[in-house]
């Protein structure tokens, strides 16, 4: 046996030691009195003795910090990789039921474009979905705009299409979540929702009262934080609820202060929260650029905003994970973005450009010569090209990065790093005080 080139030790001080495999995403405390244990087995070709270096010895295989001599774990991982991507198992389809918004956000990458789903492309969009699903293992299906509460009668409509699709070929209809600005999903349509099997609800809140009504504003600039945090009350016990506070320049010194409104409205054990980095996204946002942290200063702001969440008694933090064959599911390719009319994206932030960054359309079995070539660059992005990815220890949790962002790289060695290539164990480091205060609480 060897140890994994994947892994991290990070020292908590007075003899203490967490480990960390970016492979198996495992995280566990070594204890001062096994430190010796651990040093020794991570020695190559070093044979468990003693009742208690054995038991060491299978939890670290277990957790894949000891691998086969034999094995090169970048190949595994490129291997792992491509499977997933190219497997078919999973169909993930992202619905835009319209483009209209009722918000006007400053930072918003989407033009105010109107178009709402006809009938017509619902008809071909469960034609579409219907040729995936018959061949896969799983459906993931997400909705978002737009705003999409805007057309609750169409998710309903396609979201009960698509789950009796499901039935039918015995395939595996994973929780539907639905990305809305809040403002609309009172408890009646979360209800709704809920009726037809949408499980989770996230809705951005980017601080408090008049940070949050600065930046996601209604058209005529009228004020939206209190409405949201009304509805937030009556739907947290029918939806899964994640709130997503968007982060900027402008906002990270204030994000933290919904704490106390999340509070006084008895919504922090109910909820779950997490921190976003806006981006500029295709010049659409030029207008904020300015204000875009980078993701090196973005993930060391992201430390400090989940340390004051523990210090507050909000025992969550965000865990490494990696979505199924990559960072998203851009470059996978049973992943679709589909937007009102029926034209295809691989991501979401191209859904209000032209068709020109298209992949085909729901209701064309024959796409344009360009949008062969928009999917086949999306489908041919490989971290394992880039030099730097390939030397990096947190490869297995970023996989590259955004792709979108990636492919668009002056440097061709490197990928578009994460915020665990900043942070990685800092956050792991919070992630275990968070678990020991909790056990503390309880």
């Amino acid at each position: 046996m060897k140890p994994s080139r994947y892994n991290i030790f990070i020292d908590l001080g007075e003899n203490r030691r967490l480990a960390f495999n970016s492979v198996s995403a495992t995280l566990a405390e070594i204890f001062p009195e096994d430190l010796p244990i651990v040093e020794k087995l991570l020695q190559k070709s070093a044979r468990p003795e003693s009742p208690k270096e054995k038991e060491i010895f299978e939890v670290m295989l277990e957790g894949g910090y000891l691998v086969d001599e034999g094995v090169d774990e970048l190949e595994f991982l490129k291997v792992k990789n491509r499977s997933r991507r190219f497997d078919k198992a999973t169909f993930m389809l992202t619905i835009a039921p319209t483009l209209a918004c009722n918000f006007r956000c400053e930072y918003c990458f989407e033009n105010q474009r109107k178009e709402k789903m006809t009938e017509e492309v619902e008809r071909a969009l469960l034609a579409f979905s219907e040729k995936h699903i018959k061949r896969s293992e799983a459906a993931v299906i997400t909705w978002f705009g737009g705003e999409p509460t805007l057309c609750v009668p169409t998710i309903e409509r396609i979201q009960t299409g698509i789950a009796a699709l499901a039935q039918k070929y015995d395939v595996t209809m994973e929780p539907t979540s639905i990305i809305t600005n809040g403002y609309l999903m009172d408890r009646k349509m979360a209800e709704r929702l809920k009726a037809v099997g949408v499980a989770e609800a996230q809705v951005t809140l980017d601080g408090p009262r008049e940070t949050h009504d600065k930046r996601r504003k209604l058209h005529n600039g009228g004020g939206t934080y209190d409405r949201i945090m009304a509805n937030l009350r009556e739907s947290a016990d029918i939806l899964k609820i994640v709130i997503r506070v968007n982060v900027d320049k402008s906002n990270y010194l204030e994000s933290l202060a919904i704490l106390k409104d999340l509070r006084q409205n008895d919504l922090i054990s109910k909820i779950y929260i997490y921190f976003a980095q806006v981006n500029d996204a295709d010049g659409v946002c030029a207008d904020v650029k300015g204000q875009c942290l980078t993701t090196r200063d973005f993930a060391v702001n992201q430390v400090k905003m989940y340390r004051d969440l523990i210090d507050n008694g909000f025992y969550q933090i965000e865990y490494p994970s990696i979505a199924p064959g990559g960072h998203c599911g851009a470059d996978t390719d049973g992943s679709f973005v589909v937007t009102p009319t029926g034209d295809l994206f691989k991501c979401w932030e191209e859904i209000a450009a032209d068709k020109s960054l298209s992949i085909g359309n729901i209701m064309d079995d024959d796409p344009a010569p360009y949008q062969k070539i928009n999917r086949n660059q999306y489908l041919a992005w490989d971290p394992f090209e880039k030099k730097f990815c390939r030397e990096c220890d947190v490869l297995p949790i970023c996989m590259g990065g955004c792709p979108k962002h990636g492919m668009n790289q002056n440097n061709r060695d490197i990928g578009s790093c994460c915020n665990w290539k900043y942070n990685l164990n800092d956050m792991l480091s919070l992630r275990y005080l968070c678990d020991q205060r909790k056990e503390v609480k309880e």
